[in-house]
């Protein structure tokens, strides 16, 4: 293995770590949405798009403390957090226009439980937000 292939190699499992780390995160953030979404649909009794809405928007600030602290942090450039903050909302953001747009779909086109669409419109959601904010958000290089 030449010396190129080793770098190659290292940017490969730092990338495979930061995945991990990343899902892992977005694993938690499910758990904040699904269950936020599903408090205020059936014991709140708000419409299901509006506390999805909610649920998103909770989530998304836990999501961004968890990548700051821990999936990125031997990765992170020397930006500002706030900086960090807004670039991560304005991926989320359109991350949760992806989700939002997708639900409703499921649910009022489709007839699928609004739980599962909201799983379902995660999953798609989630590996783009990964690509945008490794790279613009938290500012990692290959």
């Amino acid at each position: 293995m030449t010396l190129r292939d080793q770098t190659k190699g290292n940017r490969l499992s730092l990338f495979a770590k930061h995945a991990a780390k990343y899902h892992t995160v977005g694993a938690s953030g499910v758990l904040v949405n699904l269950g936020l979404l599903f408090y205020l649909t059936e014991y709140v009794g708000l419409w299901y798009f509006l506390s999805y809405t909610f649920a998103i928007s909770a989530s998304i600030t836990s999501n961004f403390i968890l990548n700051k602290f821990w999936t990125f942090r031997d990765s992170i450039d020397s930006q500002r957090t706030i900086v960090m903050y807004v670039k991560f909302v304005s991926v989320s953001l359109f991350g949760m226009a992806i989700q939002l747009c997708s639900v409703y779909v499921f649910v009022e086109s489709l007839g699928i439980y609004y739980m599962l669409a909201a799983l379902i419109s995660i999953c798609i959601a989630g590996g783009i937000n990964f690509i945008i904010n490794r790279r613009w958000t938290f500012g990692v290089r290959f």
